[in-house]
């Protein structure tokens, strides 16, 4: 890790620590006070004691988890070795970081930049990339008119997309991106972001750096794809809806956008912790656990009916009781609009008409209150699956290749074993 890293690794496990102690203080203050309120005035001088131990102790604590860490992470940051790798440079720091930033990535943009990374492109190969034009160089002579971009989830990073691939394709290098290269000649890349910031705001920085993108690649674009996976998905539709609105003229060349298990409606389980929040609120004793609850990235929120657009969620209290504010974004003319769902059910309905954290109806804008108008044709189920199957599946790669060949006969996909262009060594 950088020296900078190591530093604001340091201060953000006493951020952590210390609002664990917060609460712990709070709640303590707060089942005291009931105590002593109906022991009433006779328990008046042990109050006043106890509290002034337990400021003392509670106040030390917090400072002392705060500040220790903190230093620490200062001391060995001026100490670490300056040509240090970044933690981005390594699988297991992407795997984290991508994690932290999809809880508090929000509050670590502001206060702990060198933990949340700016958005990144990469090629199946290559290394992050800042810069769309070190993009188009990594690409080089390999660039085809066909681009497909792969968006991850939330907590998730663009590794994610090689998850299971050698228990799935017997080869740990390939993921749909490789496969649809060799088979289709599209050219992957793959996008990382902090999916703990606002939907909205990480689909205008994607919709600016495709047409920077665009801009300088070295043969004519003929078609354009944007895949994304859970949050991925939202983020797709965002992009194209604010690039079209923007007339950026990589949006001329947009054909497809997929989402994977993207909660298009919304999840249920950010709908259950915003309205356990609100029981939690009411009671003294249990409100430090929701006002550290409601500290969760504004993406998360995002995800409560699907916000897309800015003014899904502008001007409005994030933390609102279950009111969903989110207009329709606009389906792009000309852009065929696909959907995979998976559900622990055989069939999508029922209980278990979801893959643990997003329900069949949302993964396809179907809902009982409110419908996105995707094609009903270009809606595929999985059943038996969870959420993250639909990383890498032979039969999601199927029913994708068919889809962005531009009909649903189209020949049938090369096996895992058929010659790669775009293998991935590591």
């Amino acid at each position: 890790m950088r020296g900078d890293e190591v530093r604001d690794t340091g201060a953000l496990l006493g951020t952590a620590l210390g609002e664990l102690a917060d609460i712990a203080a709070d709640v303590h203050s707060s089942l005291a006070g009931r105590v002593f309120g109906l022991l009433g005035v006779p328990a008046s001088p042990v109050r006043a004691m106890h509290d002034a131990i337990a400021a003392v102790a509670y106040g030390s604590a917090r400072l002392g988890v705060r500040l220790a860490p903190a230093a620490v992470g200062t001391v060995a940051g001026a100490l670490s070795n300056p040509a240090a790798e970044s933690a981005l440079d390594a699988a297991r720091g992407r795997f984290a970081l991508g994690a932290i930033n999809g809880f508090w990535g929000d509050r670590l943009a502001e206060q702990r930049p060198s933990l949340a990374p700016p958005m990144r492109l990469r090629t199946h190969e290559g290394r992050l990339r800042r810069a769309p034009a070190n993009v188009v160089h990594d690409v080089g002579d390999g660039a085809t008119g066909r681009i497909v971009v792969f968006l991850h989830g939330l907590c998730e990073n663009d590794l994610s997309w090689w998850l299971g691939a050698e228990k799935n394709w017997g080869d740990r290098g390939v993921t749909y991106g490789s496969l649809l290269c060799d088979a289709d000649r599209w050219t992957p890349l793959y996008l990382s972001y902090n999916s703990g910031l606002h939907i909205s705001a990480n689909g205008r920085e994607l919709a600016g750096q495709l047409d920077e993108l665009a801009t300088g690649w070295p043969v004519p674009i003929t078609e354009i794809a944007l895949v994304g996976h859970s949050m991925g998905g939202l983020v797709a539709r965002s992009a194209g809806h604010q690039g079209a609105a923007l007339g950026q003229a990589w949006v001329s060349a947009l054909r497809h956008i997929v989402g994977l298990g993207a909660p298009h409606l919304g999840a249920p389980l950010e709908r259950f912790v915003n309205a356990g929040t609100h029981s939690l609120a009411r009671l003294p004793e249990t409100r430090p656990f929701a006002t550290w609850l409601n500290r969760r990235s504004v993406g998360i929120k995002d995800l409560r009916y699907g916000a897309v657009l800015e003014d899904d969620w502008l001007g409005v209290d994030p933390d609102e009781r279950l009111r969903d504010r989110c207009t329709a974004a606009t389906l792009l003319p000309g852009v065929a609009y696909s959907c995979a769902s998976a559900t622990l059910s055989r069939h999508p309905r029922g209980l278990l008409a979801h893959d643990l954290l997003v329900a069949h109806s949302s993964s396809t804008g179907n809902g009982r209150t409110r419908r996105i108008d995707f094609d009903p044709d270009r809606s595929f189920h999985m059943g038996r699956k969870h959420h993250f199957d639909l990383l890498g599946d032979p039969l999601v790669y199927d029913q994708l290749r068919r889809w962005l060949a531009g009909a649903d006969g189209a020949a049938p996909p090369k096996t895992a074993s058929a010659a790669r262009r775009c293998r991935a060594d590591d």
